[in-house]
Protein backbone atom coordinates (compact mmCIF):
# COMPACT_ATOMS: atom_id res chain seq x y z
CA UNK A 1 0.00 0.00 0.00
CA UNK A 2 1.47 3.35 -0.86
CA UNK A 3 1.43 6.70 1.21
CA UNK A 4 0.32 10.05 0.46
CA UNK A 5 0.48 12.63 2.91
CA UNK A 6 -1.58 15.39 2.35
CA UNK A 7 -0.89 19.02 3.47
CA UNK A 8 -3.06 21.91 3.75
CA UNK A 9 -4.74 24.52 6.42
CA UNK A 10 -8.33 23.98 5.32
CA UNK A 11 -9.73 21.12 7.33
CA UNK A 12 -12.14 20.43 5.29
CA UNK A 13 -9.78 20.03 1.85
CA UNK A 14 -7.74 17.53 3.96
CA UNK A 15 -10.85 15.62 4.95
CA UNK A 16 -12.12 15.02 1.21
CA UNK A 17 -8.45 14.27 0.45
CA UNK A 18 -8.60 11.62 3.01
CA UNK A 19 -11.57 10.33 2.10
CA UNK A 20 -11.01 10.33 -1.74
CA UNK A 21 -7.37 8.92 -1.29
CA UNK A 22 -8.66 5.87 1.26
CA UNK A 23 -11.38 5.15 -1.44
CA UNK A 24 -8.12 4.30 -4.28
CA UNK A 25 -6.24 2.00 -1.40
CA UNK A 26 -4.14 4.56 -0.39
CA UNK A 27 -2.56 4.74 3.06
CA UNK A 28 -3.29 8.09 4.10
CA UNK A 29 -0.99 11.00 6.31
CA UNK A 30 -2.12 14.32 6.94
CA UNK A 31 -0.70 17.73 7.82
CA UNK A 32 -2.17 21.44 8.32
CA UNK A 33 1.29 23.51 7.73
CA UNK A 34 4.53 22.69 6.66
CA UNK A 35 6.77 21.88 9.44
CA UNK A 36 4.25 19.20 10.44
CA UNK A 37 4.68 18.18 7.20
CA UNK A 38 8.51 18.18 7.42
CA UNK A 39 8.95 16.14 10.60
CA UNK A 40 6.45 13.68 9.08
CA UNK A 41 8.73 13.53 6.23
CA UNK A 42 11.61 12.69 8.79
CA UNK A 43 10.26 10.17 10.06
CA UNK A 44 7.74 8.05 7.73
CA UNK A 45 8.03 6.38 4.86
CA UNK A 46 5.84 9.19 2.13
CA UNK A 47 5.73 7.60 -1.74
CA UNK A 48 3.98 10.81 -2.48
CA UNK A 49 3.08 14.15 -1.37
CA UNK A 50 0.09 16.58 -2.01
CA UNK A 51 0.98 19.97 -1.15
CA UNK A 52 -1.19 23.31 -0.71
CA UNK A 53 0.40 26.25 -1.99
CA UNK A 54 -0.55 28.51 0.86
CA UNK A 55 -0.45 27.93 4.44
CA UNK A 56 0.27 30.12 7.38
CA UNK A 57 3.99 30.20 8.42
CA UNK A 58 5.91 27.89 6.38
CA UNK A 59 4.54 28.40 2.59
CA UNK A 60 4.18 25.64 0.16
CA UNK A 61 6.82 26.77 -2.13
CA UNK A 62 9.24 27.33 0.72
CA UNK A 63 8.54 23.71 2.20
CA UNK A 64 8.88 22.26 -1.52
CA UNK A 65 12.38 23.97 -1.14
CA UNK A 66 13.56 22.19 2.09
CA UNK A 67 12.39 18.85 0.62
CA UNK A 68 14.26 19.40 -2.88
CA UNK A 69 17.61 19.86 -0.27
CA UNK A 70 17.23 16.87 1.19
CA UNK A 71 18.91 14.46 -0.64
CA UNK A 72 16.89 11.60 0.67
CA UNK A 73 13.47 13.67 -0.39
CA UNK A 74 14.78 14.49 -4.11
CA UNK A 75 12.71 12.08 -5.96
CA UNK A 76 9.82 12.45 -3.42
CA UNK A 77 6.54 13.49 -6.46
CA UNK A 78 5.11 16.56 -5.29
CA UNK A 79 1.83 17.68 -6.75
CA UNK A 80 1.14 21.47 -5.45
CA UNK A 81 -2.59 22.39 -4.78
CA UNK A 82 -3.73 25.71 -4.94
CA UNK A 83 -7.09 27.96 -5.42
CA UNK A 84 -4.97 30.27 -7.12
CA UNK A 85 -4.17 30.10 -11.19
CA UNK A 86 -1.58 32.61 -10.86
CA UNK A 87 0.77 31.41 -13.64
CA UNK A 88 4.23 32.91 -11.84
CA UNK A 89 3.27 31.15 -8.70
CA UNK A 90 2.61 28.04 -10.88
CA UNK A 91 5.78 28.22 -12.90
CA UNK A 92 8.03 29.19 -9.41
CA UNK A 93 6.54 25.65 -7.99
CA UNK A 94 7.10 23.63 -11.19
CA UNK A 95 10.80 25.55 -11.38
CA UNK A 96 11.43 24.27 -7.68
CA UNK A 97 10.74 21.01 -8.34
CA UNK A 98 7.00 20.04 -8.02
CA UNK A 99 6.04 17.39 -10.70
CA UNK A 100 2.94 18.82 -11.12
CA UNK A 101 0.18 21.60 -9.97
CA UNK A 102 -3.16 20.67 -9.78
CA UNK A 103 -6.22 24.14 -8.59
CA UNK A 104 -8.45 23.80 -5.99
CA UNK A 105 -11.92 22.70 -5.57
CA UNK A 106 -9.77 19.74 -7.28
CA UNK A 107 -11.41 17.14 -9.38
CA UNK A 108 -11.07 13.59 -7.92
CA UNK A 109 -10.68 11.71 -11.06
CA UNK A 110 -8.44 14.44 -12.54
CA UNK A 111 -6.03 14.12 -9.03
CA UNK A 112 -6.02 10.74 -8.91
CA UNK A 113 -4.79 9.97 -13.05
CA UNK A 114 -2.02 12.75 -12.07
CA UNK A 115 -1.04 11.16 -8.81
CA UNK A 116 -0.76 7.66 -10.37
CA UNK A 117 1.00 9.32 -13.39
CA UNK A 118 3.69 10.83 -10.87
CA UNK A 119 3.90 7.44 -8.49
CA UNK A 120 4.54 5.63 -12.16
CA UNK A 121 6.85 8.44 -13.15
CA UNK A 122 8.64 7.74 -9.53
CA UNK A 123 9.12 3.95 -9.90
CA UNK A 124 10.73 4.16 -13.54
CA UNK A 125 13.21 6.56 -12.54
CA UNK A 126 14.24 4.82 -9.94
CA UNK A 127 14.33 1.59 -11.62
CA UNK A 128 16.52 3.60 -14.29
CA UNK A 129 18.60 4.92 -11.01
CA UNK A 130 19.46 1.27 -9.61
CA UNK A 131 20.11 0.60 -13.63
CA UNK A 132 22.91 3.37 -13.25
CA UNK A 133 24.65 1.85 -10.54
CA UNK A 134 23.86 -1.60 -10.78
CA UNK A 135 25.65 -4.60 -12.13
CA UNK A 136 22.97 -5.95 -14.89
CA UNK A 137 24.37 -9.80 -13.92
CA UNK A 138 25.38 -9.54 -10.39
CA UNK A 139 23.14 -7.34 -9.04
CA UNK A 140 25.76 -5.76 -6.73
CA UNK A 141 27.76 -2.06 -7.25
CA UNK A 142 28.90 -1.42 -10.89
CA UNK A 143 32.69 0.23 -10.87
CA UNK A 144 31.26 3.91 -11.09
CA UNK A 145 28.81 2.88 -7.63
CA UNK A 146 31.27 1.17 -5.58
CA UNK A 147 33.97 3.66 -5.99
CA UNK A 148 31.58 6.60 -4.88
CA UNK A 149 30.09 4.82 -1.84
CA UNK A 150 33.82 3.68 -1.13
CA UNK A 151 34.66 7.55 -1.53
CA UNK A 152 32.12 8.48 0.63
CA UNK A 153 33.02 5.71 3.94
CA UNK A 154 36.62 6.66 3.20
CA UNK A 155 36.03 10.35 4.15
CA UNK A 156 33.86 9.10 7.29
CA UNK A 157 36.58 7.03 8.23
CA UNK A 158 39.13 9.12 8.10
CA UNK A 159 36.90 11.86 9.55
CA UNK A 160 36.96 10.14 13.30
CA UNK A 161 39.97 8.57 12.40
CA UNK A 162 39.15 5.35 12.54
CA UNK A 163 40.38 2.14 10.15
CA UNK A 164 38.91 0.98 6.52
CA UNK A 165 39.96 -1.90 4.64
CA UNK A 166 39.21 -2.86 1.15
CA UNK A 167 39.84 -5.71 -0.64
CA UNK A 168 39.72 -6.91 -4.10
CA UNK A 169 39.10 -10.17 -5.00
CA UNK A 170 39.62 -12.68 -8.87
CA UNK A 171 38.08 -15.68 -9.77
CA UNK A 172 41.32 -18.29 -10.12
CA UNK A 173 41.30 -19.43 -13.66
CA UNK A 174 37.84 -18.17 -14.76
CA UNK A 175 39.02 -18.27 -18.44
CA UNK A 176 39.28 -22.01 -18.36
CA UNK A 177 35.65 -22.04 -17.21
CA UNK A 178 34.34 -19.96 -20.07
CA UNK A 179 36.77 -21.83 -22.64
CA UNK A 180 35.70 -24.94 -20.82
CA UNK A 181 31.67 -24.71 -20.05
CA UNK A 182 30.84 -21.47 -22.08
CA UNK A 183 29.90 -18.22 -21.38
CA UNK A 184 26.50 -18.88 -19.87
CA UNK A 185 28.42 -20.79 -17.30
CA UNK A 186 30.72 -18.41 -16.36
CA UNK A 187 27.72 -15.76 -15.89
CA UNK A 188 26.03 -18.83 -13.28
CA UNK A 189 29.34 -18.33 -11.98
CA UNK A 190 29.52 -14.58 -11.26
CA UNK A 191 26.62 -14.48 -9.93
CA UNK A 192 26.89 -17.31 -7.21
CA UNK A 193 30.52 -15.48 -6.57
CA UNK A 194 28.63 -12.41 -6.03
CA UNK A 195 25.87 -13.77 -3.97
CA UNK A 196 28.44 -15.67 -1.71
CA UNK A 197 29.92 -12.35 -0.98
CA UNK A 198 27.02 -10.73 -0.10
CA UNK A 199 26.07 -13.62 2.41
CA UNK A 200 29.77 -13.37 4.18
CA UNK A 201 30.24 -9.12 4.57
CA UNK A 202 28.27 -7.51 6.37
CA UNK A 203 25.07 -5.43 5.39
CA UNK A 204 26.85 -1.91 5.67
CA UNK A 205 30.18 -3.14 3.83
CA UNK A 206 30.36 -2.45 0.21
CA UNK A 207 29.87 -4.59 -2.29
CA UNK A 208 31.23 -3.97 -6.14
CA UNK A 209 32.07 -5.76 -9.05
CA UNK A 210 35.42 -3.72 -10.83
CA UNK A 211 36.05 -5.59 -13.88
CA UNK A 212 34.88 -8.78 -15.80
CA UNK A 213 35.73 -11.44 -12.84
CA UNK A 214 37.14 -9.08 -9.82
CA UNK A 215 34.98 -8.00 -7.54
CA UNK A 216 35.86 -5.42 -4.83
CA UNK A 217 35.07 -5.33 -0.82
CA UNK A 218 34.96 -1.85 0.96
CA UNK A 219 34.71 -2.42 4.60
CA UNK A 220 34.15 0.35 6.68
CA UNK A 221 35.21 0.66 10.81
CA UNK A 222 37.35 -2.67 10.30
CA UNK A 223 40.53 -3.40 11.48
CA UNK A 224 43.12 -5.08 9.59
CA UNK A 225 42.81 -8.43 10.84
CA UNK A 226 39.12 -8.32 10.57
CA UNK A 227 38.96 -7.55 7.32
CA UNK A 228 41.46 -10.45 6.59
CA UNK A 229 39.86 -12.87 8.59
CA UNK A 230 36.61 -12.01 6.76
CA UNK A 231 38.31 -12.47 3.20
CA UNK A 232 39.45 -15.82 4.63
CA UNK A 233 36.16 -16.91 5.62
CA UNK A 234 34.76 -15.87 2.13
CA UNK A 235 37.85 -17.84 0.66
CA UNK A 236 37.10 -20.73 2.53
CA UNK A 237 33.23 -20.76 1.82
CA UNK A 238 34.32 -20.44 -1.97
CA UNK A 239 36.48 -23.26 -1.99
CA UNK A 240 33.57 -25.27 -0.65
CA UNK A 241 31.18 -24.16 -3.04
CA UNK A 242 29.61 -26.68 -5.56
CA UNK A 243 27.97 -24.27 -8.22
CA UNK A 244 25.24 -26.01 -10.83
CA UNK A 245 25.84 -24.75 -13.97
CA UNK A 246 23.50 -27.18 -15.73
CA UNK A 247 23.26 -30.06 -17.83
CA UNK A 248 23.89 -31.91 -15.30
CA UNK A 249 27.40 -30.74 -14.33
CA UNK A 250 28.97 -29.25 -11.49
CA UNK A 251 31.89 -26.88 -10.76
CA UNK A 252 33.48 -25.47 -7.99
CA UNK A 253 35.93 -22.23 -8.30
CA UNK A 254 38.78 -20.24 -6.11
CA UNK A 255 39.82 -16.65 -5.86
CA UNK A 256 42.72 -14.78 -4.98
CA UNK A 257 42.07 -12.13 -2.45
CA UNK A 258 44.54 -9.04 -1.68
CA UNK A 259 43.52 -6.89 1.67
CA UNK A 260 44.68 -3.03 1.71
CA UNK A 261 44.56 -1.76 5.31
CA UNK A 262 43.95 2.19 5.48
CA UNK A 263 46.24 2.78 8.43
CA UNK A 264 49.38 0.23 7.29
CA UNK A 265 49.87 2.72 4.50
CA UNK A 266 50.73 6.47 4.88
CA UNK A 267 48.24 9.01 3.55
CA UNK A 268 46.40 5.94 4.18
CA UNK A 269 42.63 7.12 3.31
CA UNK A 270 43.04 7.01 -0.10
CA UNK A 271 40.80 5.20 -2.38
CA UNK A 272 43.29 5.28 -5.55
CA UNK A 273 46.21 4.19 -3.30
CA UNK A 274 43.83 1.57 -1.31
CA UNK A 275 42.81 0.14 -4.57
CA UNK A 276 45.94 -0.12 -6.10
CA UNK A 277 47.77 -1.67 -2.94
CA UNK A 278 45.01 -4.31 -2.48
CA UNK A 279 45.45 -5.07 -6.14
CA UNK A 280 49.26 -5.89 -5.75
CA UNK A 281 48.35 -7.56 -3.01
CA UNK A 282 46.03 -9.44 -5.00
CA UNK A 283 48.87 -10.17 -7.76
CA UNK A 284 51.08 -11.68 -4.80
CA UNK A 285 48.38 -14.35 -4.42
CA UNK A 286 48.02 -15.18 -7.41
CA UNK A 287 51.87 -15.51 -8.02
CA UNK A 288 52.26 -17.55 -4.79
CA UNK A 289 49.24 -20.32 -5.00
CA UNK A 290 45.79 -18.77 -5.94
CA UNK A 291 43.08 -19.69 -3.29
CA UNK A 292 44.93 -17.64 -1.01
CA UNK A 293 44.45 -14.33 0.87
CA UNK A 294 47.39 -11.75 1.02
CA UNK A 295 47.91 -8.65 3.00
CA UNK A 296 50.21 -6.02 4.61
CA UNK A 297 53.77 -7.75 6.39
CA UNK A 298 52.30 -7.37 9.46
CA UNK A 299 52.60 -10.92 11.08
CA UNK A 300 49.74 -12.36 10.62
CA UNK A 301 49.79 -15.86 11.35
CA UNK A 302 47.10 -18.13 9.83
CA UNK A 303 46.62 -19.95 13.31
CA UNK A 304 45.72 -16.38 14.59
CA UNK A 305 43.22 -15.55 11.80
CA UNK A 306 41.70 -19.16 12.19
CA UNK A 307 41.62 -18.56 16.19
CA UNK A 308 39.50 -15.25 15.55
CA UNK A 309 37.10 -16.82 13.05
CA UNK A 310 36.41 -19.21 15.76
CA UNK A 311 36.47 -17.01 18.45
CA UNK A 312 33.73 -14.32 16.64
CA UNK A 313 31.51 -17.15 15.69
CA UNK A 314 31.78 -19.08 19.41
CA UNK A 315 31.54 -15.40 21.35
CA UNK A 316 29.47 -15.18 24.07
CA UNK A 317 26.81 -12.58 24.26
CA UNK A 318 27.98 -11.73 28.05
CA UNK A 319 31.33 -10.09 26.02
CA UNK A 320 29.49 -7.35 24.43
CA UNK A 321 29.25 -4.35 25.53
CA UNK A 322 25.87 -4.06 24.77
CA UNK A 323 24.08 -7.68 23.70
CA UNK A 324 22.85 -7.51 19.91
CA UNK A 325 24.77 -4.07 19.21
CA UNK A 326 27.94 -3.85 17.46
CA UNK A 327 29.04 -0.39 19.62
CA UNK A 328 31.32 0.94 17.41
CA UNK A 329 29.24 0.77 14.30
CA UNK A 330 26.63 2.51 16.65
CA UNK A 331 29.68 5.04 17.50
CA UNK A 332 30.58 6.12 14.47
CA UNK A 333 26.80 6.72 12.99
CA UNK A 334 27.03 9.69 15.64
CA UNK A 335 30.88 10.53 14.91
CA UNK A 336 32.22 9.34 17.57
CA UNK A 337 29.99 10.25 20.70
CA UNK A 338 29.37 8.09 23.14
CA UNK A 339 27.40 9.48 25.35
CA UNK A 340 24.89 10.49 22.48
CA UNK A 341 24.94 7.10 21.26
CA UNK A 342 23.57 6.21 25.14
CA UNK A 343 20.87 8.95 24.68
CA UNK A 344 19.85 7.00 21.25
CA UNK A 345 20.32 3.99 23.25
CA UNK A 346 17.85 5.30 25.99
CA UNK A 347 15.06 6.37 23.28
CA UNK A 348 15.53 3.28 21.20
CA UNK A 349 14.78 1.33 24.49
CA UNK A 350 12.12 3.64 25.08
CA UNK A 351 9.93 3.97 21.84
CA UNK A 352 10.88 0.32 20.85
CA UNK A 353 10.76 -2.22 23.99
CA UNK A 354 7.07 -2.89 23.05
CA UNK A 355 7.70 -3.54 19.35
CA UNK A 356 7.51 -7.19 19.59
CA UNK A 357 4.08 -7.58 21.56
CA UNK A 358 2.60 -4.57 19.04
CA UNK A 359 3.91 -6.80 15.67
CA UNK A 360 2.66 -9.87 17.24
CA UNK A 361 -0.86 -8.26 17.77
CA UNK A 362 -0.58 -6.44 14.23
CA UNK A 363 -0.04 -10.14 12.30
CA UNK A 364 -2.47 -11.75 14.78
CA UNK A 365 -5.21 -9.08 14.10
CA UNK A 366 -4.24 -9.24 9.98
CA UNK A 367 -3.23 -5.65 10.42
CA UNK A 368 -0.97 -5.08 7.22
CA UNK A 369 -0.91 -1.03 7.73
CA UNK A 370 0.40 -1.01 10.91
CA UNK A 371 2.75 -4.49 10.05
CA UNK A 372 4.10 -2.44 7.81
CA UNK A 373 4.67 0.39 9.70
CA UNK A 374 5.82 -0.96 12.82
CA UNK A 375 8.63 -3.29 10.70
CA UNK A 376 9.61 -0.61 8.09
CA UNK A 377 10.62 1.67 11.21
CA UNK A 378 12.06 -1.07 13.40
CA UNK A 379 14.69 -2.17 10.37
CA UNK A 380 16.30 1.58 9.92
CA UNK A 381 16.27 2.12 13.87
CA UNK A 382 17.96 -1.21 14.36
CA UNK A 383 20.86 -0.16 11.22
CA UNK A 384 21.17 3.21 12.97
CA UNK A 385 22.14 1.81 16.25
CA UNK A 386 24.38 -0.74 15.18
CA UNK A 387 22.23 -3.81 15.65
CA UNK A 388 22.68 -5.34 12.35
CA UNK A 389 21.63 -9.01 13.55
CA UNK A 390 18.28 -7.13 14.14
CA UNK A 391 18.42 -5.34 11.33
CA UNK A 392 19.03 -8.24 9.08
CA UNK A 393 16.09 -10.19 10.38
CA UNK A 394 13.62 -7.39 10.32
CA UNK A 395 14.29 -6.79 6.79
CA UNK A 396 13.57 -10.58 5.82
CA UNK A 397 10.22 -9.70 7.52
CA UNK A 398 10.00 -5.99 6.09
CA UNK A 399 10.33 -7.83 2.76
CA UNK A 400 7.88 -10.86 3.37
CA UNK A 401 5.38 -7.68 4.44
CA UNK A 402 6.11 -5.95 1.30
CA UNK A 403 5.34 -9.12 -0.89
CA UNK A 404 2.36 -9.92 1.20
CA UNK A 405 3.85 -12.95 1.97
CA UNK A 406 1.66 -13.91 5.11
CA UNK A 407 2.55 -17.39 5.16
CA UNK A 408 5.95 -16.29 6.32
CA UNK A 409 5.25 -13.80 8.67
CA UNK A 410 5.28 -15.70 12.14
CA UNK A 411 8.05 -17.41 11.65
CA UNK A 412 10.51 -14.97 10.36
CA UNK A 413 8.69 -12.68 13.47
CA UNK A 414 9.75 -15.64 15.90
CA UNK A 415 13.72 -14.83 14.36
CA UNK A 416 12.89 -11.09 15.30
CA UNK A 417 11.84 -11.19 18.63
CA UNK A 418 14.31 -13.18 19.66
CA UNK A 419 16.73 -10.65 18.35
CA UNK A 420 14.85 -7.72 19.53
CA UNK A 421 14.78 -9.45 23.06
CA UNK A 422 18.33 -9.92 23.02
CA UNK A 423 18.70 -6.45 22.01
CA UNK A 424 16.48 -4.72 24.34
CA UNK A 425 17.48 -6.72 27.67
CA UNK A 426 21.38 -5.66 26.69
CA UNK A 427 20.23 -2.07 26.27
CA UNK A 428 18.43 -2.55 29.78
CA UNK A 429 21.32 -3.96 31.36
CA UNK A 430 24.08 -1.81 30.26
CA UNK A 431 22.19 1.28 31.08
CA UNK A 432 20.54 0.51 34.37
CA UNK A 433 17.09 1.00 33.17
CA UNK A 434 14.28 -0.03 35.99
Amino acid sequence: MQTILAVDDAKDTLMLLEFDLQAEGYQVLTANDGASALSILENENVDMLLLDLYMPGISGLDTLKAIRENQDLINLPVIMLSASDDEDEIVSALEFGAHDYVTKPYIAKVLLARIRNALRLKEKTMKLENLAKTDFLTEVNNKGEFEHQALKSISQMSRINHNLVIAMLDIDHFKAVNDTYGHDAGDIVLKHFAKELTKTFRDYDIIGRVGGEEFAVCMPNTAQLDGYSACERFRVALENLIIDIGNDQTLSITASIGVASAQHIDGGYDFSRLMHLADQFLYQAKEQSRNKVVSHATPIMESEVNQQIESDIMANESDEKYAGIDYQVGVNNVLGDENLFKEILKMFYDDHHQDGANIQTAISNADQSRLKHLVHTLKGVACSIGAMQLFEKTKELDVAVNEGNTGSYQSLFDNVAHELERVIGGIKSELDIR
